[in-house]
């Protein structure tokens, strides 16, 4: 969804602890090992995240591949959320979701809740938007009317890299969104840049997060979907639970929890991780001070899966920032690949539930690994 990070970034920084291998999948008699400090707790002894709002985004790079995920992994009452509308830079809005999505979607019982986002992410644009009544009531009049339409259940605003200094305007507009939809029996989300604290002079708060005033936001729309599948501080896993730990508290007085949909990843990141002559990495295996450079946003399976093949790559768990990793050497470099699997994924879904959120949005179909499915319904570490 955003993508403000600078390719190249130097890792900060981050005290580690010792990784291990381990067990991530049940045993045919459904026992599962889980990591230090989390128990095994069978779907029949415990709040399970079928209670849960699930929410899966389909990007349109894998609008195809997606269409397996819709007819085998994604159940009745769910809801798919494609990114497929978009505010021209005309201040129009424009776009559709394919028919094949629909079809599908429709015979299987699944809800759309399409995305709108500022073409390119461009910031003068939304600027401009934000800036024009009449432009806004155009957006407006056409969310309604498209929805009603296609049998949308509403839409999520997914506007980003927003100046902080129009977020009275923006939670303006979204009042007034919400208004007109709400009136038509139609809901609006929002999705929002995720940030731990109020560290106003930084660019990452001017320029990406500091638009969103959680508090005024979640007044007017039915939820809030974090952005919480990417850190902009990462030490290796798109997002860490510490990371994800840190971003609710920081919302705990701000935002009502069953307003909350937390962010996971589908996707990975890939690291290289190469020592530069002469350093010692204290931390081997992990980005290090220096010399962590990510280069892969958004890697999907099947990338993995030939990586794995191909270089013979480890697997490996860390159980302090709840995600697996893998590191494989091509060319006199050192590489990692950090992903989500079963086992992260149970993690993360268990901290939404001891926070009592509204459920968790994930990015993107067609992106996973297939063993996520597993966390969904079956098992969970709690």
């Amino acid at each position: 969804m955003k993508k403000y990070f600078i390719v190249g970034i130097i890792i900060m920084f981050f005290p580690i602890t010792v990784s291990a291998t381990i067990d991530q999948s049940p045993s045919n008699d459904n026992v599962v090992s889980c990591p230090v400090g989390y128990t095994y707790t069978p779907t029949s002894t415990a709040s399970t995240t079928s209670q849960f709002e699930k929410i899966f985004y389909i990007s349109p790079a894998y609008a195809t591949s997606s269409l397996n995920d819709l007819q085998t992994n994604v159940s009745s009452g769910d809801i798919v959320a494609p990114q497929m509308y978009t505010v021209d830079t005309n201040l129009e809005a424009t776009g559709s979701v394919p028919d094949q999505i629909k079809e599908v979607a429709k015979s299987r019982g699944i809800k759309i809740m399409p995305l709108i986002t500022n073409d390119g992410f461009t910031q003068t644009l939304i600027h401009d938007l934000l800036a024009s009544t009449t432009a806004q009531d155009s957006v407006i009049s056409y969310l309604v009317s498209e929805a009603q339409n296609n049998g949308y259940i509403g839409w999520q605003f997914d506007f980003e890299h927003m100046e902080a200094t129009d977020s009275e305007a923006y939670s303006a507009f979204v009042e007034k969104s919400a208004t007109a939809l709400h009136n038509n029996n139609l809901i609006l989300s929002v999705t929002a840049v995720a940030r731990t604290d109020d560290a106003t002079s930084t660019p990452f708060y001017q320029n990406w997060s500091g638009a969103y005033d959680y508090a005024q936001l979640a007044k007017y729309v039915d939820f809030i979907s974090l952005m919480t599948y990417d850190d902009p501080n990462s030490v290796g896993p798109t997002a860490s639970i510490p990371y994800d730990t840190s971003v609710l508290k920081y919302l705990s007085d701000k935002v009502p929890p069953d307003k909350i949909s937390l962010g996971i990843p589908f996707f990975y990141y890939g690291w290289d991780i190469t020592t530069p002559p002469g350093i010692i990495n204290p931390f081997p295996g992990v980005p290090s001070p220096g010399f962590g450079e990510i280069v892969n946003y958004g890697g999907i399976y099947s990338r993995w899966q030939h990586v794995r093949t191909a270089y013979g790559a480890s697997e490996i768990f860390n159980s302090a920032l709840g995600a697996p990793y893998s590191i494989y050497y091509l060319d006199n470099h050192e590489y990692e690949i950090w992903y989500d699997n079963s086992l992260s994924i149970q993690m993360k879904l268990a901290l939404a539930q001891s926070f009592h959120l509204r459920g968790f949005s994930a990015w993107a179909l067609g992106q996973e690994f297939p063993d996520v499915w597993d966390a969904m319904d079956q098992y969970i570490c709690i």
